[in-house]
């Protein structure tokens, strides 16, 4: 059996990333024998089947794990993040018979928020001062992958600024596959507001949101910090239309609490230095859950995102929060038109099984090469 590692070293927690989760069940569908390394035990292990060896690295040196690596002597190492890259970096010069790649999730840049420097100035500063050392790994690794993918031409150029560029470079959005029995229906209300509730992103928005009186909206996520916690008390006192609900649920629970509702909120408001969340473009995952839906969305103006929306007519694009209000009302009378053309293009554009078909047949195809 042909087997492949992935590299998960950012985070233990694969449901909240559905870019990898999802891989797996297509590399497993495609008969690979799946190696996960994380940097902890995995939750809920039964819900996972696609994966079939787990190698918990949290007691593990940097060589202990490449030592694994190439103890397993895989045909395919998949590495995602510069995370990933302070282990696997030098591999590719010395196991000659992998084929490694690149599956991008996120633009490394040198920007951090400057609230982490008040709140824990040493995270602040390790990551400052490991950058260089870190940006330098990944672009060795880079260099000597089979093919790169990211998720469209807007992040391409962006990861080319941070000297992330390969000839073969595959756009891979970061969706969902589309299943048809998660398709939402007319007749649910409300607008969802579901993802990571935190100062950097919202502070834009939070100062209009007092505005916004006439639809009913649920901010559902993690409260991450106390400015929001005290902006929601506030909110809550003259805003009987919003709910705020704490909640981390697993993709399943997930999905079925969405269901509740008919339009979903695709709000991001990171300040244009922050580069690699300014220009979101089709890595937003808030948004293509909601569009694998079927689920038709209001998006604050945000660079890569705003000219799908309109171009598709997959919702309305609104240049403040305080329009939600008006926007909702216009998607509730015109529902059957926009769902259609969301489940339109998503079908053609977006489904994931679809658009990660040309990575894994690429892959594939280097291994009978061999």
């Amino acid at each position: 059996m042909k087997k492949v590692v992935l590299m998960s070293m950012e985070n233990a927690r694969l449901e909240i990333s559905p870019a990898r989760y999802q891989l797996l069940d297509e590399l497993d569908e495609r008969g690979f024998e799946t190696y996960v390394f994380l940097p902890d035990s995995l939750k809920k292990r039964e819900s996972y089947s696609s994966i079939h060896h787990i190698v918990n690295v949290q007691s593990m040196s940097i060589r202990d794990i490449r030592n694994k690596i190439m103890s397993i002597s895989p045909q395919v190492l998949i590495a995602s993040t510069y995370e990933d890259m302070d282990v696997v970096y030098i591999l590719p010069w010395m196991m000659k018979k992998t084929c490694f790649y690149y599956y991008n999730l996120e633009i490394y840049t040198p920007y951090l928020h400057r609230d982490i420097l008040k709140k824990t100035p040493s995270i602040y500063m390790n990551y400052k001062l490991k950058y260089p050392s870190n940006k330098l790994r990944e672009v060795l690794y880079t260099r000597k992958v089979k093919a790169f993918t990211i998720q469209d031409n807007l992040r391409k150029k962006l990861s080319a600024k941070y000297f992330i560029r390969h000839h073969n470079t595959i756009l891979i959005p970061n969706s969902y596959v589309l299943d048809q029995t998660k398709i939402v229906h007319g007749k649910q209300a409300g607008v969802i507001y579901a993802g990571g509730i935190k100062r950097e992103f919202l502070i834009e928005q939070f100062k209009d949101l007092k505005t916004v009186t006439d639809v009913p909206i649920t901010f559902s996520g993690q409260m991450i910090d106390d400015w929001c916690k005290r902006e929601i008390k506030r909110l809550k006192k003259s805003n009987p239309n919003f709910t705020f609900i704490e909640q981390n649920l697993p993709p399943d629970e997930y999905t079925r609490y969405l269901q509740n509702f008919a339009v979903g909120l695709v709000w991001y408001s990171p300040r244009r230095k922050d580069k690699a969340h300014y220009y979101m473009g089709l890595s937003s995952g808030r948004m293509f859950k909601f569009l694998s839906m079927g689920m038709p969305i209001i998006a604050v103006k945000c660079p890569g995102i705003t000219e799908e929306v309109r171009r598709y007519k997959l919702g309305i694009v609104v240049d403040n929060i305080s329009e939600v209000g008006k926007a909702y009302d216009e998607i509730m009378r015109n529902y059957e038109y926009y769902q259609n053309c969301v489940i339109r293009t998503y079908r053609l554009k977006y489904d994931f099984k679809k658009t990660v078909a040309p990575f894994l047949d690429y892959v594939e195809r280097e291994l009978t090469r061999g």
